[in-house]
């Protein structure tokens, strides 16, 4: 092994930095494959409610001002803003596919296809990998063949999906 390592032409330093590179990376392997250091999730929902009650409280203080009357419409302007802003926060309603179109299922990526209805990010993928392995598709009744498909899901989506 010293023969070995002689005829790479690497000095004892240069050894010693690559040595060290590399257990640091095994080390990061380990630690990333076992599981042992999980990766910090944070709930931005109590920072979030802080904001809003900020921007509430803002707004309750800016209407106890003198304001003209265009400083009055430029506030309500403001305010109906942010409020819809929190309302579509709070609602947990998907993006939805506008009415009339439909997505080529043959070449659409994950994102469109999670536009359909009942088609989350693992069915998009799948639908995407068994495009990939089997060819594309030749009729949209076809996409029932792939996992997590079925008749009902199906009916829900066959008026918002082509193959053309």
């Amino acid at each position: 092994m010293p023969k070995f390592i002689n005829r790479l032409g690497f000095t004892k330093r240069e050894l010693l930095i690559i040595g060290f590179l590399l257990l640091t990376f095994i080390i990061g392997l380990i630690i990333r494959l076992s599981g042992w250091k999980k990766p910090n999730e944070y709930d931005y929902s109590s920072s979030d409610k802080k904001f809003e009650e900020q921007v509430k409280q803002s707004f309750s203080e800016l209407e106890k001002n003198n304001l003209t009357i265009e400083q009055q419409e430029k506030a309500g302007e403001l305010r109906r803003f942010s409020d819809s802003l929190i309302k579509q926060k709070d609602s947990p309603q998907k993006n939805k596919l506008p009415l009339g179109k439909k997505i080529n299922i043959n070449l659409a990526y994950a994102g469109d296809l999670q536009l359909l209805p009942g088609i989350g990010e693992v069915t998009a993928e799948r639908i995407i990998d068994y495009r990939e392995q089997k060819g594309p598709f030749k009729k949209i009744q076809d996409i029932k063949k792939v996992k997590g498909i079925g008749d009902k899901k199906f009916e829900q989506m066959k008026d918002f999906i082509t193959v053309e």
